[in-house]
Parts: structure tokens; sequence; C-alpha cells
């Protein structure tokens, strides 16, 4: 297990091991706002975002999820969000041979298909108005040190989640350029 406490928010932070079936990620923190403002948790690989899962709080409150592939959304997957402002939470990002399972709470949320291979996942984001205490995750094999400096292979996610965020690009010839 490798938990990150009290991370930045906005802020993205590598995933030093590949996502594989049994693989979890559990965010837990507080919604920060008192209304019309969103938050996201997102994997990312390199300029794409491989899951978006946005908790939005105005006309709809929602839940949207969508994969973003070369600044290009797919079609959204909506569910009602389960969160109120100040609420308390703990997102779980169940991965699965061909989904994710998505719960808030303790309770299943949605499944989202695989829309880009799980193995290109290289950083989770966090941004919007939320507060993180910890982001943990598990079932992973853990054969490299998570706490130390990662080469992504690109920029890295520099300002993720701020108005002058760039999104990093892979190099040409970087193997995740195979998954897209």
């Amino acid at each position: 297990m490798h938990t990150i406490n009290s991370p930045d928010v906005p802020s993205a932070h590598a995933i030093r091991e590949q996502l594989r079936a049994g693989s979890e990620i559990t965010v837990r923190g507080h919604v920060t706002h008192h209304h019309h403002k969103d938050f996201a948790v997102e994997l990312l690989s390199g300029p794409n975002i491989v899951l978006h899962v946005n908790f939005r709080f105005e006309h709809d409150h929602i839940v949207a999820m969508n994969t973003s592939t070369n600044g290009a959304w797919g079609p959204e997957i909506r569910h009602h969000n389960p969160l109120k402002h100040h609420d308390q939470f703990q997102l779980v990002i169940h991965v699965h041979q061909s989904y994710y399972q998505i719960s808030v709470n303790g309770e299943h949320l949605a499944d989202f298909p695989h829309r880009i291979p799980v193995e290109a996942v290289q950083a989770i984001g966090l941004k919007g108005a939320v507060h993180v205490d910890a982001i943990t995750f598990t079932g992973f094999e853990f054969g490299v040190d998570w706490s130390s400096q990662h080469d992504f292979g690109h920029a890295g996610y520099n300002s993720y989640g701020t108005e002058s965020y760039v999104a990093p690009a892979f190099h040409e010839s970087h193997s995740y350029n195979a998954y897209f």
C-alpha cells in the first residue's frame, strides 16, 4: 500500500506501476464549496484523460464520467451525484479487466468501460473545490519506490488543474504512444 497524505489541490501525482485488474485507488476528502463549484478526479496519460470523474453541483447535480483522447471528449456517462457541499467522501476506483468500478462512501456509483488500456495510466489528477485528506493505492506490486521522483517521458503535469496548464505530449519514441 502507498498513501499520499494531504495532497495539494490542484495537483497530479505519479502512479509508479501499471494499473491492472485488482488495483484500487481511494481518494478521501470533503467537498469545500457552498454552491456551484465542481471537482474532478482524473487518471492521466500524457495529454490524455483516461478517466474523468467530475462531481458537478450546479444545475444538474450529477457525476459525469468521460475520456479525452488528444483533446477530443468521448460520450459522457452521467449518474446522480450523491454528494452535497461540505460532505465527507471516500471515492474508490477499482480496476477490473474491462471496466473501472466506481463507488462513493461504500455505495456503487457506476461501472465505466475502459476506452484506453489501463496500462497507459501515468498519474492521478485532483482539481476543483475539494479538500483531499489522502490518496491510497492498493493492489499493486510495489516493486519500485513510489516516493521517488518519476520521469513521465514528457514534461510532466506542471500546473495541472490551473488556467496556465498545458497538457504534456509524449516524446515521439515514447512507448505510451502505442496506446493512442
